[in-house]
């Protein structure tokens, strides 16, 4: 739940949008606020004037002492003033109060900062005796009128000073921001629950589906598909991914149609070895007795005996018959290799030793290089000699008429782009490299995929078993054999062996 995708979104929309709620809630109560203050202050404005006109009709009239009795009127009939006096510029003495306790008493801190400061012409809000009010300083001027009792010499005859409370607005505060939170709660609830309700119908039931089809398609249900009929982005990836199973499922038949041809193809193998081995060991015994008896033959004839060409040409035979029943035996039943360490030009120079007759014969230059340290190898010394062997000897019948053979021996690892492919085949980090690259004829590109394959050859002698079993001893080395070829350009056979670790191959 906590988990799941729908839960995210509508906890990160819910908060987004409770983040626009609350900023805009507050700017609303903060504006609100701020509305009903001026209110107050031009409510206190207003009451200045009007009470100070009225100080001036009672000052005019000679009426001097009404002044207390106007002013605890005016503050017991309103219920919002919530002071007024009155005191002299220069002592600061109240001289009129709506409390009489404050008649004589010296005016607040406050008041008397505004004063000096001379900041009355706008009323402000203040903080009295742990209550707010919104205050307005009014100067009393003395007017030409006032001058029969006051004299010229003064300027302003005295300071009126009004607080209306501001109780009743805090009240209205307090209550405003009452109703915004219950309307926010109510909204949040709203909205919550409409984006659980659209996310649950727009996103969660489709995703719901998608997960229940591949579930079907995990249990081995490769007809289940997706549905398609939704025009949106889920349709789209409906459609992706049934395409994407159509191809899957494709794949899958190609597979295992190219599977059973090979089990097809290894079973008949594997009556034909049988067949082969049978049909080698009845054929070798009788090869080897009719061998010794024209050896025989050979013996007894003169040195000049006309015979004697027969008797050796028949000899040449036999002994070609008994390699080509060695291959079929060594194909069909093969030895277990038998592992230990060595290093790779050892072996490579002894079957160049016994390459090296041949190779002369068709004038072909055989060039070894060692490239770098390379570390020993676990093999079977004389399987890889004859895999050496039979590349080599490969090599030198497709350059009849003289060229050149070179064997590079390297150590190799993952991170060359060039082994990508060949070494996810290997159990190892790194490997051993042999290429061999002649400048022979070269292979036609239809057999590249085929001369590997048993009894395949183009050449009149031979029996085409070669490469087959330099690939199965490489193979059960933990290493592959790849080649690359053109027509005229000759060829070049790699064969990677995985290196040492711990004593044995990586």
């Amino acid at each position: 739940m906590l988990s799941s995708v729908k839960f995210k979104i509508t906890i990160i929309a819910f908060l987004i949008i409770s983040l626009i709620m609350v900023l805009s809630t507050w700017r609303d109560i903060r504006g609100t606020e701020q509305k009903l203050l001026d209110t107050q202050k031009e409510k206190v404005v207003l009451l200045s004037e009007r009470i100070s006109h009225s100080i001036m009709v009672l000052m005019l009239k000679n009426k001097w002492k009404d002044l207390q009795a106007f002013i605890e009127g005016l503050t017991r009939d309103s219920g919002e003033i919530g002071g007024i006096r009155v005191y002299h510029p220069e002592s600061g003495l109240i001289v009129a109060s709506s409390s009489r306790t404050d008649i004589g008493t010296k005016i607040t801190t406050h008041d008397d900062e505004m004063l000096k400061k001379k900041e009355i012409k706008n009323a402000y809000l203040t903080e009295k005796n742990g209550l707010r009010y919104a205050s307005k300083l009014s100067l009393i001027h003395n007017q030409t009128a006032c001058n029969r009792c006051h004299g010229p010499e003064k300027e302003v005859l005295g300071v009126l000073g009004v607080d209306i409370s501001l109780a009743d607005v805090y009240a209205s505060i307090d209550e405003l921001k009452a109703e915004h939170f219950i309307d926010a709660l109510i909204g949040f609830m709203l909205i919550g629950g409409g984006l659980m309700l659209v996310i649950g119908l727009l996103i969660d039931r489709p995703v719901k589906r998608m997960i229940r089809t591949i579930r079907r398609i995990e249990g081995g249900d490769l007809t289940a598909r997706m549905d398609e009929d939704k025009k949106d982005e889920f349709g789209l990836m409906a459609k992706s991914f049934n395409r994407m199973l159509e191809s899957l499922e494709s794949a899958k038949q190609e597979i295992e149609m190219c599977h059973a041809d090979q089990m097809q193809r290894a079973a008949k193998l594997a009556s034909l070895g049988e067949i082969i081995s049978g049909i080698a060991h009845e054929i070798k015994n009788p090869l080897t007795g009719i061998s010794c008896a024209v050896q025989v033959l050979q013996l007894e004839m003169a040195g000049d005996d006309s015979k004697r060409e027969v008797t050796t040409e028949i000899l040449n035979h036999i002994r070609r018959l008994d390699r080509t029943v060695k291959d079929l035996l060594n194909y069909a039943k093969p030895k277990p290799p038998s592992f230990s360490p060595h290093q790779l030009e050892d072996i490579l120079n002894k079957a160049v030793f016994f390459v090296y007759p041949e190779a002369k014969k068709h004038n072909v230059k055989i060039d070894t290089d060692l490239m770098g340290e390379v570390p020993d190898v676990m093999m079977d010394s004389d399987q890889m000699q004859q895999v050496f062997l039979n590349l080599m000897i490969n090599a030198v019948q497709a350059m009849l008429h003289g060229g050149a053979l070179k064997i590079t021996i390297s150590k190799t690892d993952r991170e060359m782009p060039e082994n990508d492919k060949i070494m996810e085949l290997l159990p190892a980090e790194g490997a051993v490299k042999i290429d061999f690259t002649d400048t022979g004829k070269g292979i036609d590109a239809e057999y590249l995929d085929t001369i590997f394959d048993p009894f395949f050859t183009k050449k009149s002698k031979g029996t085409g078993l070669g490469l087959a079993i330099s690939r199965r001893i490489v193979q059960e080395h933990g290493g592959e054999i790849v080649v690359k070829s053109g027509v005229g350009t000759g060829s070049k056979f790699t064969i990677y062996l995985p290196v040492m670790r711990g004593g044995k191959n990586a």
